[in-house]
């Protein structure tokens, strides 16, 4: 087999201006805040033991990083789902990584999922 060498077909000047023009950092930090708030509601204890802290620590003494953005193609639904990813690194105050989120959302910027990741 012959060795190829490809170029991604996205510009990257264009999906940086796409990141900062959708300010999909700031949407996924909503989301994040309500998913740590209801996981908070649900089961106070786990929460507290997986994130080391409680509630109100967490969203006022944690550090939110900007981690990733990814456009994914799943080919799991037929036909493929487009989607794009976000990902915010979890640290606790002494800044020691802790978890991180992620929200998913559909070509739209609708989020369609969402998980965290110890």
């Amino acid at each position: 087999m012959e060795n190829q060498q490809f170029s991604i077909p996205v510009d990257s000047g264009q999906f940086s201006a796409f990141i900062e023009r959708s300010k999909i950092f700031d949407r996924t930090r909503e989301i994040m805040r309500g998913y740590l708030t209801n996981w908070y509601s649900d089961n106070a204890e786990t929460f507290t033991e997986d994130m080391r802290a409680d509630l109100t620590t967490v969203l006022e003494q944690y550090h939110f990083y900007n981690a990733f953005v990814s456009i994914d193609k799943n080919f799991n639904f037929d036909p493929p789902l487009d989607t794009v990813t976000c990902t915010i690194r979890i640290a606790d105050e002494e800044d020691d990584y802790c978890s991180q989120y992620s929200a998913i959302y559909d070509f739209h910027l609708n989020a369609i999922d969402d998980y965290m990741r110890g």
